[in-house]
């Protein structure tokens, strides 16, 4: 474990305490976006999981029933339940394929997406027109959801929006699957995004995805994206803020697939 700097980070609100149908039903369009779940990418799957499974003090996610959904689309995936968020795990399974590219580019594993929920996927993909942002691909129907990508040179993650039908539930079926428990950690709070011109990014995310800027941080509810200047190749999400279970564990850290598991 190593110690890092505290200050600046939030927790805002109780995040195992609300719910999506807590908030108003009107007015799709204003809803606040939700951050949903994180998915780092990694070259050995196995040999990452085993890291957080211990760091977290987490059980193995028991494997899910038939095939990996995600082998038609050239990788494999294994999802665990934070609290209320999830976090993903992929690994490409074939040589051409954008996790092969993101590997090169990063130099190595690394934080790859942060996934988050639209009440209303018009009224966001209108916001992001206004705002010239661009889609890295959409799929309007993608096992019954609709996706958006953007394109992660702007936003220094990727940044995948789903409207999830029903929207009580989501990837990973987090309410209905039978996750263990971390130990060590209750949820995340937050991930970090490293980003040139931090502050300029956390104003268009904020605009264009519904948060609540706060400097170069945005809230999205009960959840918050912290915006950073990166520092080397160390270009997007680069760390996920943990609330420790063990508070005597507050204000260490431990880094996984060159992600920082940051306990606060």
């Amino acid at each position: 474990m190593t110690s890092f700097n505290r200050r600046g980070i939030m927790l805002v609100g109780a995040a195992a305490g609300l719910a999506p149908g807590a908030f108003a039903q009107g007015d799709q369009s204003m809803r606040p976006s939700r951050l949903r779940h994180y998915v780092i990418a990694a070259r050995d799957m196995e040999a990452v999981c085993d890291q957080i499974y211990k760091a977290l003090d987490l059980e193995p996610t028991p494997k899910g029933d038939g095939p990996e959904p995600t082998l038609a689309f050239g990788f494999r995936t294994h999802m665990m339940r934070i609290g209320t968020t999830m976090l993903e795990i992929v690994s490409p399974i074939r040589e051409k394929h954008q996790l092969q590219d993101f590997f090169a580019e990063r130099g190595g594993d690394g934080g790859f997406m942060v996934v988050m929920q639209t009440y209303d996927d018009d009224a966001l993909l209108a916001r992001a027109a206004a705002a010239n942002h661009k889609l890295a691909f959409e799929i309007k129907n993608f096992m019954g959801q609709h996706l958006m990508q953007f394109d992660y040179k702007t936003f220094g993650s990727r940044f995948e929006f789903y409207k999830y039908t029903p929207e009580d539930n989501w990837w990973g079926n987090p309410l209905g699957r039978a996750y263990h428990d971390p130990k060590a950690v209750e949820d995340i709070l937050g991930g970090v995004v490293a980003v040139e011109n931090p502050g300029a990014i956390a104003e268009t995310a904020a605009k264009t995805f519904l948060g609540k800027q706060d400097g170069s941080s945005v809230d999205f509810i009960d959840r918050r994206i912290d915006f950073v200047e990166p520092v080397g190749k160390a270009r997007g999400l680069i760390a996920l803020n943990l609330k420790a279970r063990d508070r005597a564990k507050a204000g260490t850290s431990t880094t996984i697939a060159n992600v920082d598991f940051r306990f606060i």
